[in-house]
């Protein structure tokens, strides 16, 4: 499949969407669009943040809202 057609393809898909699951993809699709930020400067503020969620998400994924859960 060439690129054209996979950009058709996609568009017709995003055009049959229901509006809350283009908010579910629209980051992912930025995601993918920019290039990657890997931060360099955090605080420990922000370490202890996302040390914290990682922790969270270890005792309990269920607890997570998945992306497959929001399509």
């Amino acid at each position: 499949m060439n690129e054209i057609a996979v950009r058709e393809e996609l568009q017709a898909i995003i055009e049959t969407l229901p509006e809350r699951s283009l908010y579910a993809i629209k980051p992912l699709l930025n995601f993918l669009h920019d290039e990657p930020v890997i931060e360099t400067d955090l605080t420990d503020e922000e370490r202890g943040l996302i040390l914290s969620g990682l922790s969270k998400y270890d005792d309990d994924p269920t607890s997570f809202v998945t992306l497959e859960s929001l399509v």
